[in-house]
């Protein structure tokens, strides 16, 4: 009956094409045309036939058998042609929908053997149940066609990734090199990858679910549903990240990876062209440094240094805890991001305290990089402190012996921002991030589409309406805050942030921001009532030191001329200087004392004064800086009546008679001013402040050489000039009303030194650093509301990182405001950051930092704590322990007993 519908197939060779084709397609199709499956199918005999060799019905024998009686008319299915499947439409389409590339990129060469090698569930897929070749029929002939290799692929990738309902599994079965889920009869169990495989080679992509959307990710839904008013750009961070969860296993296993790092985000999305565009994208986001290192450690951030390698409950964790819910957060993380990309290949691993001692040989790259490890250390101590990892007596001492530091985390945190002092006000630092700041932060939105897009939304929507500033408002002063301060400088960091990454700069939009919000009025009244008056220095000079207070009101009004109406801020100019001065003049030497004198000018620190070295340091000023000596005819003080002025009060203190404070250097009724010209009163003043910063050791730096001994007086002298004359217009006038009296070069002289007042003394540190710093940015509020950061005093100085960073810095030095990555602030919360632990439990680093602990005993938590801040501070010998080490800690300041509790 065969021979009759097809023809002579032992003779005829296209009748035998034809035999083979139907029998092919009766062992393939049941009567109704649906695709047949099972280890029976192509067996090499037609099954179905009884004893007696009657053909039973609905078998390969019974549909042969109607084939004999009715011909082609009774075969229903359609065989497939596995040479013409790549011109299937349908098919095409079907896959394109679910995600599929149907060809391969054009830039991709592969030919079909290089991609079963590359794949190995491919290279080692079986025939079990006739898969292998219900897979050629759905996708071609993968064996030489490399476009059917490469959907060949994906269809096994998608049925051993994800489950029906196209959900991504787990587990290390996941991703071996086999099928998994055949009998030991070679049957496709259901529900299995083999079960899966099989039903795709019966139905096809109508076979397969579509994959889980982002939104329906349970680690985003949960961020949702916490986060129910976070902008946009949030949204899309978190989204990132989400994505990266959902297929961590299949980031590992398809990348053969052992651990989890930002080389197999970039390997997986090379290996996977048919990855949707998000997903390329959140591989993009988060393979980048600066990135990946805020996933590394999320989850034990204060027991656990970044190592490059991220757990799924890292993830999670950075998801739950520390990804962006606001404007603010977004800010600090895309500086994050970008500083972290900007030192990536920085190793710091050599390096050693003689970055310290000898900074000139090494390069701004390296000292960057160790800023960025101590600016870590700032936070880590802070968040410990906060955690309780000090809470006890034991503690300090294990944490002492393992970082071999001072029990004292104050102390420590002191010598940590003593340090990033140093840094900087580091030239080549500043330098280094000027010119590389704002390129890099430009970067980090590269191949991230949708990020971009939702950062422009949240830019368009949150901050140029200033809607994002009133909610700032609302967080920063709930619960009986009043803490505004922060409000802005969050808001304008993050905008200058935002800015940045979106590759522009326009200070004037957020001033213009700042003027749509509510509370505008409210900023404008503080800054009138309280900067501009001076009341805002006198209530920080309550409970501060002059620098502290001084660094902390300076940086406040840098603030606020960068984010207000320049019309509005303009009109106080003249007022903030003359208040502040007025101020100053009275408080300057609030915490000075004659010891701190006898250190600097004393013969071998005694009360003798040592009047040949005070001689000698004003002559050296008399031929550098003729004129911060210069009278108001035009002619200098000379040095012996400097030191005979001088040596007038230091027998008044040496007496007891008076403090320094009582000498009322700067008051109108001082005696010195009664009785000398301004120039007397100038090099006195200044020797006094240099006295001070000297005895300080210039920002901890320990012994100072003679080079720096003049720089400091020739310093401090400048910034006595500002404090006497009330600032630098008044000082510029003061030499214009005398020209006419003076040589024209001597003029020339002097208008060019003139020109470097304002900066001259602010990296000095200390008390003269801190009052000329003041008057830099005072001067500079112009260049400031213009966008103009450095032209406005506004940089790296010492002691701001850590202050704006609302770290507990100390902020000894701080004049200025930090300018890191683009930002004019990075948050104010100086408020903590000036005034130590005890003020600094909340911390704008809680993105970073974000104090999540695991429960356990005390101390595993505190051992992995220490060992953590040692990595940071042991190399470069910083350990809260003035000119000594762990060793030199005396026994009284040690917790517990009265013996010892270091370990020997």
């Amino acid at each position: 009956m065969l021979k009759e519908q097809v023809g002579d197939f032992e003779r005829d060779a296209d009748a035998a094409y034809r035999a083979t084709q139907v029998l092919a397609h009766i062992e393939q199709f049941d009567g109704n045309g649906v695709r047949i499956v099972g280890s029976d199918v192509a067996n090499g005999s037609i099954n179905g036939f009884t004893k007696s060799g009657e053909a039973k019905n609905g078998t390969e024998a019974g549909r042969l058998q109607d084939f004999g009686k009715d011909g082609f008319a009774s075969l229903k299915g359609e065989m497939t042609n596995v040479s013409s499947v790549g011109d299937n439409k349908e098919a095409r389409e079907q896959a394109e929908k679910l995600g599929f590339l149907w060809e391969l990129p054009k830039d991709d060469k592969r030919s079909a053997e290089e991609i079963i090698d590359a794949n190995p569930l491919l290279k080692n897929l079986g025939n079990q149940s006739g898969v292998k070749d219900m897979l050629k029929e759905r996708v071609g002939d993968f064996e030489k066609d490399a476009n059917a290799a490469f959907r060949a692929a994906q269809v096994l990738d998608r049925v051993t990734l994800y489950n029906e309902k196209g959900e991504a599994q787990s587990g290390g079965q996941v991703f071996n090199s086999s099928i998994d889920g055949f009998t030991k009869g070679a049957e496709a169990k259901h529900g299995t990858e083999a079960g899966r495989l099989q039903d795709f080679g019966k139905l096809g992509f109508a076979a397969l679910p579509e994959l889980k959307k982002t939104e329906e990710i349970g680690s985003y839904k949960d961020f949702l549903k916490a986060n129910p008013d976070a902008d946009e750009a949030s949204r899309q961070i978190a989204r990132y990240a989400a994505i990266i969860d959902e297929n961590y296993d299949a980031i590992k296993g398809k990348t053969g990876s052992s651990d989890f790092n930002a080389e197999a985000l970039t390997a997986y999305k090379e290996k996977n062209p048919q990855l949707s565009d998000e997903v390329k994208e959140a591989l993009d986001f988060w393979s980048q440094p600066g990135a990946f290192a805020l996933l590394d450690n999320a989850k034990s951030p204060l027991e656990q240094g970044t190592d490059g390698k991220a757990s799924r409950g890292d993830i999670q964790a950075f998801i739950k805890t520390a990804s962006p819910k606001d404007v603010g957060a977004v800010g600090t993380l895309l500086e994050a991001v970008a500083e972290g990309n900007l030192l990536d290949k920085v190793n710091t691993d050599p390096l050693n305290k003689d970055v310290f001692d000898n900074p000139q040989n090494y390069s701004a790259e390296q000292k960057a990089a160790v800023l960025q490890e101590l600016k870590a250390a700032q936070s880590l101590i802070v968040q410990g402190s906060g955690a309780g990892m000090w809470k006890d007596d034991k503690s300090k001492v294990q944490i002492a012996n393992n970082v071999r530091s001072h029990p004292d985390a104050q102390k420590l945190l002191d010598d940590v921002n003593k340090h990033v002092a140093m840094l900087e006000k580091d030239a080549a630092v500043v330098k280094f991030y000027n010119e590389n700041a704002t390129s890099e932060a430009s970067k980090v939105l590269e191949g991230s589409d949708g990020l971009k897009r939702a950062l422009q939304s949240t830019y368009d929507n949150d901050i140029k309406t200033g809607a994002a500033l009133d909610k700032l408002w609302d967080a920063n002063t709930k619960d009986g805050k009043t803490d505004q301060q922060t409000a802005l400088a969050q808001f304008y960091s993050s905008a200058q942030s935002v800015q940045g990454a979106l590759g522009f700069s326009k200070p004037g939009e957020i001033q213009e921001a700042v003027q749509k919000s509510s509370h505008n009025k409210d900023f404008e009244a503080f800054y009138e009532k309280s900067l501009v008056s001076g009341e805002r220095l006198k209530e920080l000079l309550k409970t501060e030191s002059f620098e502290v207070a001084t660094s902390q009101f300076s940086m406040e009004v840098a603030m606020y001329n960068a984010a207000l109406n320049p019309e509005f801020t303009g009109k106080y100019d003249d007022k903030l200087t003359e208040n502040y001065t007025a101020i100053a003049q009275e408080n300057v030497f609030n915490d000075a004392s004659f010891e701190d004198l006898k250190k600097a000018f004393g013969k071998e620190g005694s009360e003798a004064l040592d009047e040949e070295k005070v001689k000698a340091l004003i002559d050296e000023i008399s031929k550098s800086n003729p004129e911060l000596l210069m009278n108001a005819d035009g002619k200098p003080a000379t040095s012996d009546q400097i030191l005979g002025v001088f040596r007038g009060n230091w027998d008044l203190l040496r007496q007891g008679t008076k403090s320094i404070s009582e000498l009322g250097l700067f008051s109108d009724n001082s005696s010195i001013k009664a009785a000398s010209g301004a120039g007397v009163l100038h090099g006195v003043s200044g020797l006094f402040m240099a006295g001070i910063t000297i005895a300080k050791g210039a920002n901890g730096a320990g012994a100072l050489t003679d080079r720096q001994i003049v720089d400091i007086t020739t310093g401090s002298v400048q910034s006595a000039t500002l404090l006497v004359e009330g600032g630098i217009k008044n000082v510029t006038t003061m030499f214009k009303d005398i020209k006419d009296v003076l040589e024209p070069d001597v003029y020339k002289d002097i208008t060019t030194n003139l020109s470097k007042l304002e900066n001259a003394a602010k990296g000095l540190g200390g008390l003269a650093g801190v009052a000329a710093g003041a008057y830099g940015i005072f001067d500079g509020v112009k260049s400031i509301r213009r966008g103009e950061l450095v032209a406005g005093g506004m940089s790296i100085t010492a002691g701001s990182l850590g202050a704006m960073a609302g770290l507990a810095s100390a902020a000894e030095g701080a004049a200025g405001v930090l300018q890191l990555t683009g930002s004019v602030v990075r948050a104010l919360p100086l408020l903590a950051g000036s005034l130590g632990i005890a003020a600094a439990g909340v911390g704008a680093l809680a993105l970073l930092i974000p104090g999540l602990i695991e429960e356990g005993k005390q101390e595993t938590r505190v051992d992995r704590f220490s060992d953590h801040l040692r990595d940071y501070l042991t190399q470069y010998e910083i350990d809260g322990v003035e000119n000594g080490d762990i060793y030199d800690v005396p026994d009284s300041e040690w917790p517990g007993p009265e013996e010892t509790t270091i370990a020997s």
